[in-house]
């Protein structure tokens, strides 16, 4: 009886470790995230140092100089959109933005990148920023 057991036992266990499997790759797919990329958008809005806009919330002219600095020094970039939305900024290889952003935080700006969500955290993989040219003056 028993050695009639075994390979049934075996079995169950394959199929227990399959379906596990599956569940445990399918994971990054809940929540808002997704499995494929998101096609690109572009944004505006200004970069932000992360550091002083999420501790404190500045983000404004006055803030640009230290901003920059922050930034220049290895502070993490931030997107912060025209409707209130923080994207952290990622280049589409693993290296800083730093010199992407150069003297940027502060002013109004359009990004366009790949947005991506994980865990909760909101991130735009930049291709490409350029700050916003002054609007002509009516007549």
């Amino acid at each position: 009886m028993k050695k009639k057991l075994v390979p049934i036992l075996i079995a169950l266990l394959v199929v227990a470790a399959l379906a596990l499997g599956s569940r445990v790759l399918r994971a990054d797919t809940r929540d808002g995230q997704t499995e494929k990329p998101a096609p690109d958008v572009t944004l505006t809005g200004t970069v932000v140092d992360m550091h002083c806009y999420v501790t404190h919330g500045i983000h404004d002219a006055g803030h640009t100089g230290c901003a920059n600095a922050c930034i220049a020094r290895g502070v993490p970039a931030g997107f912060l959109t025209d409707d209130g939305t923080l994207y952290v900024l990622f280049g589409e290889t693993p290296h800083s933005v730093k010199e992407t952003v150069k003297d940027m935080a502060d002013v109004p700006a359009t990004a366009t990148g790949t947005p991506v969500v994980r865990g909760g955290v909101r991130g735009l993989q930049l291709k490409s920023i350029q700050k916003k040219s002054a609007a002509p003056a009516g007549n």
